[in-house]
């Protein structure tokens, strides 16, 4: 039985002596060594964990409001972040905060949430609320600009996976130039998103470039990534919240959900429920001490 490891994150302060007791006690694991990586964060080897995997654990860590990960001890280094944008690395959903902006009545965020939960199709839903744009002024954008709010820990993930030598990729079904205000301002290596179409008088057409719009589309960046730069799926950290992403972080060495739909929770193992997007970087054993702010 080859060691795991467990990765515990919470919002408090706890010590290593009374995480490794309560898990002892109540899961009859073995623990080979641990490493603080924060007086919230922890990082346990584990030689013994056949408890490991039950939903009492996931049950326990969910009423403590502790969000945790379970990998495989090995040496893999990780040389590729894949992000979602929209409810990921920012709080908003910024099509339809566009569409909002227009004044044009229909229900955007219904539509949105049955798409991320996978229940209506990705592409449909996109083109029909890019269709709600059409004569309307190119500068909306910059009211869109101005409501946008990062996500907590955004700004230190990327920052630090930069610092470690990762290519760091936003990846979004979002559009330009909304995803290269959000990439440039964190220090994305690589934005691949949607453009919107204008017209002479700089307003939306009401159509748009299709580059990362469809289920399987950021999976198939992972590809691109992988054949150009010779780093295999094991190697990538990738972190979303919707149906589109699913492909992405199943396939991922590292696959997180944020706060995510239940598609999502319900397909990927490893989730943030509780604490900030550090986790992803504790859930890499990266300490508090080597983040970049």
């Amino acid at each position: 039985m080859s060691p795991k490891l467990l990765t515990l994150v919470a919002n408090e302060s706890f010590t290593e002596d009374e995480v490794k007791k309560f898990l002892k006690n109540n899961y009859n694991l073995f623990i080979q060594d641990s490493i603080a990586l924060s007086d919230n964060a922890i990082q346990l080897t584990l030689s013994q964990y056949s408890n490991l995997e039950s939903s009492d654990l996931q049950q326990t860590m969910e009423e403590k409001k502790v969000d945790f990960c379970i990998r495989e001890q090995n040496q893999t280094q990780f040389k590729a972040l894949l992000c979602d944008m929209d409810a990921t690395i920012i709080e908003n959903e910024t099509l339809d905060d566009l569409v909002k902006l227009t004044g044009v009545k229909a229900n955007i965020d219904e539509t949105s949430k049955l798409a991320m939960e996978g229940k209506i199709d990705l592409r449909t839903t996109l083109k029909n609320r890019v269709s709600l744009l059409k004569g309307k002024p190119k500068n909306l954008i910059d009211k869109v600009f101005e409501g946008i709010k990062f996500n907590s820990g955004s700004d230190v993930l990327v920052k630090t996976l930069n610092s470690q030598g990762l290519i760091t990729n936003l990846v979004t079904g979002g559009f330009e130039p909304i995803s290269s205000y959000v990439g440039e301002k964190l220090g994305f290596h690589n934005i691949i998103s949607n453009q919107f179409k204008f017209d002479d008088n700089q307003c939306f057409t009401g159509d748009y470039h299709l580059v990362n719009g469809e289920k399987n589309s950021k999976y198939k960046y992972m590809q691109k990534l992988s054949d150009e730069k010779n780093i295999d799926f094991s190697e990538m950290v990738s972190v979303g919240d919707g149906s589109n992403d699913l492909e992405m972080l199943s396939n991922s060495g590292l696959g997180v959900g944020y706060y995510a739909h239940n598609v999502v929770k319900e397909n990927i193992s490893i989730q943030i429920n509780f604490t900030d997007l550090t986790s992803i970087l504790y859930f890499m054993g990266i300490s508090k001490k080597q983040f970049i702010n």
